[in-house]
């Protein structure tokens, strides 16, 4: 059994927001499945970018801008957002608190998880 939160678990820290990597192939061997929780701070927004991996994002609290593609949609708590592979794809808080939002995908292979996640906690 490995239970993981943001305390305990690999993290990075960006420009404008955190990231921490829940359970990914580095902390459970699993190349099939990889969770993540980010924050974002107001009027911040995690950068574009794109992967092979197809991803979910699920709004825990705040409110944000969806980008995909060239496609913008406003999200909120709650909201389950599909981002297909290979698409460019961003989020930006547009309320007055911070944005949180669980990411799940297939996992990014242990290489690239301590690129993404470079920091250890071990609290």
């Amino acid at each position: 059994m490995i239970i993981t939160n943001k305390n305990n678990t690999r993290s990075g820290r960006y420009s404008g927001f955190s990231t921490s990597l829940l359970l990914g192939e580095i902390n459970t061997g699993s190349k099939e499945i990889s969770i993540q929780i980010t924050d974002v701070e107001p009027n911040e927004m995690q950068f574009i970018h794109s992967h092979e991996e197809e991803q979910c994002y699920f709004i825990v609290s705040g409110d944000g801008e969806i980008i995909i593609d060239d496609k913008r949609n406003e999200v909120s708590k709650g909201d389950a957002i599909f981002i297909p592979s290979n698409s460019d794809h961003g989020i930006k808080n547009v309320g007055n608190h911070v944005l949180t939002y669980v990411t799940a995908n297939r996992s990014f292979g242990i290489e690239r998880e301590k690129e993404i996640w470079p920091f250890e906690n071990n609290n």
